[in-house]
């Protein structure tokens, strides 16, 4: 803890400048007011949330030391939450979203503590995020799920990770279909396969069939016209 405050000692402005604070400001307003018009806004609404919000507030939060957590400490946390609520208008809930996503970002990126917006910009263009929702997909470290991990996860279960005697612990956790219904499962997943298989071979040859027909009709003609 001491030398996290020593560390903390010496960032000059914990608060954010005025100008970054008519920044987000602007762009939370603009957000606003679009959300409320139509669908075509999109593109404003998320320009506005990445280079009006995010850019500018990572560049912020990246020169704080962090804690033991990764987290920013709890006196940093109290002056953003202060800026952005009191007075760049933001709601809780998103103010909350844009710290976390923040220093996220900063640690999946390993930005510098002297990195810039220009820098920031780079990261983002490189990383082909331009919206709030690949940012969060890009931080949060979870790959996409297939349909096949779905409907394997639905059948056989997941891995869970658990706390076990205070050691996080990743264990196995079926589901409550038992080993019979689940092999019901699997022989008439293999029928419907085994139907699957035949019906696109036979719509296959079909077609085959369909293409001669018609390339042999059209010799036919041609030969009349010619």
């Amino acid at each position: 803890m001491e030398r996290l405050m020593a560390k903390l000692a010496n960032v000059k402005d914990m608060g954010m400048s005025n100008e970054m604070i008519s920044t987000v400001s602007s762009a939370e307003s603009i957000v606003s007011d679009l959300k409320g018009i139509n669908k075509d806004n999109v593109a404003s609404i998320n320009d506005s949330k990445i280079n009006g919000q995010y850019v500018p507030f990572i560049a912020h939060v990246a020169k704080f030391p962090r804690t033991a957590s990764g987290n920013v400490s709890k006196q940093v946390t109290a002056i953003i939450y202060d800026d952005l609520v009191n007075h760049c208008g933001m709601a809780k809930a998103s103010a909350k979203m844009l710290k976390e996503n923040a220093i996220k970002f900063c640690e999946v990126f390993e930005v510098s503590t002297q990195a810039t917006e220009t820098a920031i910009k780079d990261i983002l263009e490189s990383n082909e995020i331009d919206t709030q929702t690949k940012l969060i997909k890009a931080v949060s470290g979870k790959a996409e799920v297939t349909l096949a991990e779905k409907i394997a996860k639905m059948v056989y279960g997941k891995d869970v990770t658990k706390k076990i005697d205070g050691i996080e612990q990743t264990i196995f956790v079926p589901t409550d279909l038992t080993i019979d219904e689940i092999n019901q499962i699997e022989e008439h997943m293999a029928d419907i396969k085994r139907v699957r298989i035949s019906t696109d071979e036979a719509n296959a040859s079909k077609l085959s069939e369909v293409t001669l027909d018609n390339s042999e009709t059209n010799a036919i003609l041609d030969a009349m016209v010619g």
